[in-house]
């Protein structure tokens, strides 16, 4: 890609559907930072593509609709269907939320104790899957549930439902 390689980047979320013949494209946040984000951001990475200028972003009902330099038409938006994107992480804003992105490779701890780090992130509808690598395996966590708590230092897991993690199996 374009320049990419010279800009650290986080992954905001992907596009879908074409909205309308000006080119518009549906985007799909991994997070309610990300959704800020995208609404600041003068230009954004599209996986395959490069780098591409937003020429506007507008709220329809609950979707996001991109408008983007590299789809002046909906033959062009077509081709941009279901395509990560990315920003430079300094153009991100500050936010009260976090980057999902932001997440890998954090600490995670159950009941105190250090038992691995985050390994990746998986979409899941309303849920975002966490994917733990610890000594024992790999094991996954929903994000958004009750038993996960999320620091700046940290993940934080405690009283998980029984078989969740088995810390003994090898």
């Amino acid at each position: 890609m374009t320049d990419q390689n010279s800009e650290n980047l986080l992954q905001l979320g992907k596009l879908g559907k074409t909205f309308q013949l000006a080119g518009g494209l549906r985007f799909y946040p991994l997070g309610q930072a990300e959704a800020e984000a995208i609404f600041s951001l003068p230009y954004i990475y599209i996986e395959g593509l490069g780098k591409s200028e937003i020429r506007d972003v507008k709220e329809q009902g609950s979707d996001i609709i991109l408008f983007l330099t590299s789809a002046l038409s909906i033959e062009k938006a077509k081709t941009l269907v279901n395509r990560l994107v990315y920003a430079p992480t300094e153009l991100l804003p500050e936010t009260e939320a976090f980057y999902l992105d932001d997440l890998i490779g954090l600490d995670v701890y159950l009941e105190g104790k250090k038992i691995g780090e985050i390994e990746s992130i998986v979409e899941a509808g309303m849920q975002d899957i966490l994917t733990i690598e610890t000594p024992s395996g790999t094991f996954m966590v929903p994000l958004q549930a009750p038993y996960v708590d999320l620091a700046e230092d940290g993940l934080y897991l405690s009283d998980l439902p029984d078989g969740l993690i088995d810390l003994n199996n090898s």
